[in-house]
């Protein structure tokens, strides 16, 4: 609704006698951008490309970027994911991600610039052999992707590690690095398997390490 309001508010605008924002230098905008709430700021720029452009500027990005303090917590062994710590401005953040499809099964597995990574299983909590399901999401804005699974293996990893990797200031697309390390029986530990996943393109990518 308040995507729909802002946009058609500024059609009906009379170029001869309103103050357009398109008369503000850039500055001027990335200063009155900046006093918004967090939230506020991830919703408004979604519905102005110039918004969007001075948000990955290099120039005024550390002024933009505010993320919020807080911590994004889980107890082991199947608990809920909990936020602790926010200001006061944030305090309809979800607190158990519950936005999310599966959110009872999210495993909490990385967080970068605003983004969150988790891993998740069936409501049945049987998740096929080899294969990791993640989800990544924006707390701050409820949106959220679900990636597709990763490549089978016949095996199981014996450690496993996900890292997210976002960078708002160089692009818009998201990396998640899924790193496997392979158990064998004679030696305990095998090659390193790294999995790759690219937003834009929506696929895994596979490369073996060995140690």
């Amino acid at each position: 609704m308040a995507r729909t309001l802002l946009v058609n508010n500024h059609k009906e605008m009379d170029p001869g006698n309103g103050f357009l924002s398109a008369k503000l230098t850039d500055d001027l905008v990335v200063e009155i951008l900046s006093r918004l709430p967090f939230k506020s700021f991830c919703r408004f720029k979604s519905v102005c490309k110039a918004w969007l452009a001075l948000s990955s500027d290099p120039q005024y990005c550390k002024k933009l970027l505010k993320i919020p303090t807080g911590l994004l917590y889980q107890r082991r062994y199947h608990s809920a994911i909990k936020l602790a710590s926010l200001p006061h401005n944030d305090k309809d953040f979800d607190e158990a991600l519950s936005f999310l499809p599966q959110y009872e099964q999210l495993e909490l597995m990385d967080s970068c610039n605003g983004l969150v990574l988790c891993k998740y299983k069936n409501r049945n909590n049987y998740t096929p052999l080899g294969i990791c399901r993640f989800i990544v999401c924006n707390p701050a804005t409820r949106e959220w992707k679900m990636l597709r699974d990763t490549p089978p293996s016949h095996y199981d990893p014996f450690y496993n590690m996900s890292i997210l990797a976002f960078s708002p200031s160089w692009s818009a697309n998201f990396y998640v690095f899924n790193f496997q390390c392979l158990s064998t029986l004679c030696l305990g530990f095998g090659p390193v398997k790294l999995q790759v996943f690219s937003s834009d393109l929506s696929t895994w990518f596979l490369d073996i390490m060995a140690l």
